[in-house]
């Protein structure tokens, strides 16, 4: 009888303890779809692909090493930009002569920024995304001005500087890569106030031009054993299913709006970096 009680309480405890895993599982898996649907509303919306977000959250928040979050932000920003570039497809604001050229010269980029996340360590990776995002953010909220306001909408220019276009691709491929983002937060810019895009077609466009980039960053990135699979697939199907209500919100907010929002959350978000770099 002693024996028996003995073996209940054990079977209890093993049933408490498999519960509570369980339980843990189920509300990490909750938080994942969470910030997912979050990074993809914030990634469509404003045509940065979210790794602003996930990479910070999984390094303070759940404990990531910085090339496993690195990693595992590409995986998501890829079926972020999917979901994001059919939305905007539909809504031909896509310009495909501009997606095509840019989103390839990204590739080589995206294959050597890979490999230089393995130099990036401790104090070294947050002072470089700090100081990063930090200029970034000074550069977009000081050019968020009434002149970017009026190219809410209109027409892609006729002629414009694809050359220039495509070497400034290359260097972001090579950052989307390394630090973990989209892209989108120097792509998005670069179009609308060097090649003169309006704000939303730049917007959609940079959304095409990360699903091509996120896509080399992934396969080297998963190469070198940097993507936490399972985190980042759930992640990435909130992400999914948030980007669509981002392309659908993009439409009804003004560019300088959109430019600012992005700003300042890039600027917290460096901030937040430098602060762990001292």
């Amino acid at each position: 009888m002693i024996l028996t009680d003995e073996r209940l309480k054990k079977t209890k405890l093993i049933c408490n303890e498999n519960y509570e895993r369980m339980r843990g599982m189920q509300m990490e898996v909750a938080g994942f779809l969470a910030l997912g649907i979050l990074v993809g509303l914030l990634g469509a919306l404003l045509g940065i692909g979210g790794g602003m977000v996930i990479v910070p959250l999984l390094v303070f928040a759940w404990d990531y090493e910085p090339q496993l979050a690195i990693g595992t932000s590409v995986l998501v920003v890829l079926l972020n930009a999917v979901s994001g570039t059919w939305g905007y497809i539909r809504q031909k604001k896509v310009c495909v002569d501009a997606a095509l050229k840019f989103a390839v010269a990204t590739v080589p980029g995206a294959f050597l920024g890979s490999y230089a996340a393995e130099y990036l360590q401790g104090r070294l990776f947050y002072l470089v995304f700090g100081a990063f995002f930090v200029l970034a953010a000074i550069n977009m909220y000081r050019k968020a001005n009434k002149e970017a306001a009026g190219k809410t909408a209109g027409e892609v220019p006729e002629v414009y500087n694809w050359k220039l276009g495509v070497l400034c691709s290359v260097g972001v491929g090579f950052l989307a890569s390394i630090l973990g983002i989209g892209g989108g937060i120097v792509h998005v810019p670069f179009m609308v106030y060097v090649l003169n895009f309006p704000v939303h077609v730049a917007i959609a466009t940079s959304t095409c031009i990360l699903a091509v980039s996120s896509l080399a960053g992934l396969v080297s990135h998963a190469m070198l054993g940097h993507i936490v699979w399972t985190s980042g697939l759930a992640i990435g199907a909130g992400a999914f299913v948030g980007a669509q209500g981002g392309v659908a919100l993009a439409q009804r907010l003004q560019s300088g709006i959109l430019m600012k929002l992005a700003s300042v959350l890039v600027l917290i978000t460096g901030i937040k970096f430098l602060m762990n770099a001292l």
